[in-house]
């Protein structure tokens, strides 16, 4: 097989080796390149999980102190001031209201459970504002840490009046929950 492409090969125009010489190294390439790429991603994910990996045992071997730090933390809150996902919603619409603002819509509560910690979230959107009631709402989200929190704050203007403005935010509240 082998002489017969030889031979091929050497009874053809140089210019017609020189175009099968490059065709194949064109081939060569092209290989190597799609190889390359699928050698770098391998090596990036073997990467990634490397780093998880040394992220997860580190959790493991920290386990102890989480644990110890959660009961301690969880001994600094209060049961009673704690609230569930429809109490966070209810509240937070009601310290909207007492603040002024009227255009307030909210969304649907998330759960999350985590141990001896239910984490409840929800979104809020405020529309058409004015400055002080805004302060004045947030100030009033801040007295009720650690019971509430904001984890998420976009505040802009109205598109059609630079005076009023929009609030977005992502409030979430703990509960303690027997596990």
């Amino acid at each position: 097989m082998i002489r017969t492409l030889r031979h091929l090969f050497l009874g053809r125009l140089l210019r017609e080796k020189l175009l099968l010489v490059a065709f194949v190294g064109i081939g060569a390439l092209w290989w190597l390149s799609a190889f390359a790429e699928r050698a770098g991603a391998f090596r990036r994910e073997a990467h990634l999980t490397t780093l998880r990996l040394a992220e997860q045992s580190q959790w493991i071997r920290n386990r102890t102190v989480i644990e110890e730090t959660a009961q301690r933390t969880a001994g600094r809150l209060d049961p009673a001031r704690a609230l569930n996902g429809n109490q966070l919603v209810t509240i937070v619409a009601q310290l909207a209201t007492e603040a002024g603002l009227k255009n307030a819509v909210s969304g649907t509560p998330a759960t999350e459970r985590s141990g001896q910690f239910a984490i409840h979230s929800s979104d809020f959107a405020i529309n058409q504002a004015d400055w002080e009631p805004l302060r004045k709402f947030y100030g009033a989200l801040q007295a009720r840490s650690p019971y509430i929190a904001v984890e998420r704050f976009a505040l802009s203007a109205a598109p059609n009046a630079a005076a009023r403005l929009s609030l977005n935010l992502k409030v979430v509240s703990v509960e303690l929950v027997n596990p």
